[in-house]
């Protein structure tokens, strides 16, 4: 018995070990712009991005966060190989990507070796501008809880611009408010005023405040606009809102079967061009009646959810005007979902690894307004999947693919809905959907050059579909990144068709899925053709202008 254990240690013994995976490492340093000083307490977040270059790569590879010492230094260690971003920011100053040159471009990933440790990773922070005031009744008197938020126009996925709140503050109990923080560029001034809680519904005063931008419209287009700097204050603002008369909101929420919906939240939403005004969640009664009061006009959705399994969930959209309403239901279903296999042709099935993948539906509008978030949902062994999926017109998309694999094609009844979406109904249940998926990569790559012909250093690389139907919010068909500092570029998983490519020198965040932008563009783009599995190399020369 001792000599067969001795035997079986002697084998163990003689199996080769595998090498532990090399780790990296990076470093780096953060100063203030203004000082030229260490700045301490920076939080430097590291973020990885895609799959990692190896399978073995991939465990470790989580996002991360680290502060700054008393000298300025951070240190991230034990670092797979791979690409990962890096973003540093600090309460008071411009938050900044590594690699990005102004703060309204993007920022570039930082390529990381197996073993290798980089140095001076380093970043200079630049106060941000402060814009500050005071707002007060129609009496004179200081508004004091009042939310005042910075407002900027930005380009949306969809092409669209729409104003985003950047910055916030809140009215003391003096009136006053303080931004701080907000990176250079042009702003509007919005308050809003928010009644928060149930209120007392037999108070005869039904006195509120319509969102309101300086220097006192309603109006976003009659806002008066401000141009700020880097460390650039804009102070003394005054602004006086003019009061509304408010309304009461009674209603009863009942779950699918008509029954009271006792334990559950309820919100109510403001739709406007500018941001969704939310106020707090209330609770409703034991009964399922709710009372909310002080609402200004304006268009709502009221949304529930329950509070007991959170699968019970309501929207409903609500037009307030100058009248109480009294008569409101609400009812609450179950969610939908969405159910059936990913699938593999057979030829490729074996290179497939055995790993952990998630399905997940997601709205083809993402606007929050009415919209509850889902999960995604693992693939079963038998690569069955059933997914919830919000009501609306839903796209199916893979999470965790191992690497070198990407979605072909997505059917439901043998229709294909890829790019279409599906259509999904309050408690539908929908079978039947095949989500295919192929090792068939591929590859376009090339170097953009300058009008000297070196290397475009750290330029946009932009591929979008010649159907221009296909100029979409969210399209698989339009692709944009950063150039390497050699100007080389590489993307891979488009989907076989007709494209444009262009290399530009800037590009604002959100452009490249801006019909209009695509169309000005167009006719200083290269076409190209690319099929399945193809692998093509295209060499660019950079366009200065737009």
């Amino acid at each position: 018995m001792i000599a067969t254990c001795l035997a079986l240690i002697l084998i163990g013994q003689q199996q080769p070990q595998k090498p532990p995976e090399a780790t990296a490492i990076i470093r780096g340093h953060i100063i203030a712009g203004d000082t030229g000083q260490p700045l301490r307490k920076v939080q430097v977040r590291l973020t990885p991005m895609g799959p990692p270059p190896a399978p073995s790569a991939r465990a470790g590879r989580e996002s991360r966060t680290a502060a700054t010492d008393g000298d300025g230094n951070y240190e991230f260690g034990g670092l797979p190989a791979g690409p990962y971003f890096l973003y540093a920011s600090k309460p008071g100053y411009i938050g900044l990507e590594w690699g990005q040159p102004p703060p309204t471009q993007g920022g570039k990933p930082l390529e990381v070796g197996a073993g290798q440790t980089i140095e001076h990773i380093d970043f200079t922070l630049q106060h941000g501008g402060v814009i500050a005031g005071r707002i007060f009744d129609e009496f004179g008197e200081p508004l004091s809880g009042l939310q005042v938020s910075a407002m900027r126009s930005q380009l949306m996925s969809g092409g669209e611009r729409q104003l985003m709140q950047t910055g916030s503050g809140q009215t003391n109990d003096l009136g006053e408010f303080r931004i701080f923080g907000l990176a250079p560029g042009q702003y509007y001034v919005q308050a809003t005023w928010r009644f928060l809680g149930p209120g007392d519904p037999t108070s005869p005063d039904r006195t509120g405040y319509p969102t309101t931008f300086f220097p006192g419209t309603t109006d976003a287009a009659t806002a008066q606009r401000f141009t700020i700097g880097a460390a650039q204050t804009i102070g003394d603002l005054a602004m006086a809102l003019s009061p509304i008369k408010t309304v009461r909101l009674e209603g009863t929420a009942v779950d699918s079967k008509g029954r009271p919906l006792a334990n559950a939240s309820l919100t109510i939403v403001q739709e406007t061009s500018v941001s969704g005004y939310m106020s707090n969640g209330q609770g409703i009664q034991p009964d399922g009646t709710f009372v909310l009061t002080n609402v200004t006009p304006g268009e709502y959705v009221l949304r529930i959810q329950s509070n007991d399994d959170r699968k019970q969930v309501a929207s409903m959209k609500l037009t307030v005007g100058a009248d109480d309403i009294t008569d409101l239901r609400v009812v609450a279903w179950p969610p939908s979902t969405i159910s059936g296999r990913v699938v593999v042709d057979p030829a490729q099935a074996a290179s497939l690894p055995a790993t952990t993948f998630s399905v997940i539906a997601s709205a083809v509008d993402p606007s929050p307004v009415g919209r509850f978030g889902v999960d995604p949902a693992r693939v079963a062994d038998d690569l069955a999947f059933e997914v919830t999926a919000p009501v609306g017109k839903d796209t199916i998309n893979v999470t965790n693919l191992p690497l070198g694999w990407w979605i072909r094609s997505v059917r439901v009844n043998s229709i294909d809905v890829t790019d279409d979406g599906i259509d999904v109904k309050p408690n539908e249940h929908i079978n039947g959907v095949e989500v295919e998926l192929t090792n068939k990569v591929t590859t376009v790559s090339g170097i953009v050059t300058d009008g000297r012909g070196g290397a475009a250093k750290d330029c946009w690389t932009v591929i979008f579909p010649a159907d221009s139907k296909r100029w979409t919010r969210s399209s698989r068909y339009i692709r944009a990144w950063r150039a390497g500092p050699d100007g080389r570029f590489k993307a891979a998983g488009m989907r076989p068709g007709d494209y444009y490519i262009i290399a530009l020198d800037k590009m604002e965040p959100g452009q490249n899925n801006d019909p209009e932008f695509l169309e000005r563009i167009r006719a200083r783009a290269t076409s190209f053709s690319l099929g399945e599995g193809e692998t093509k190399t295209i060499d660019l020369r950079l366009n200065t202008s737009q």
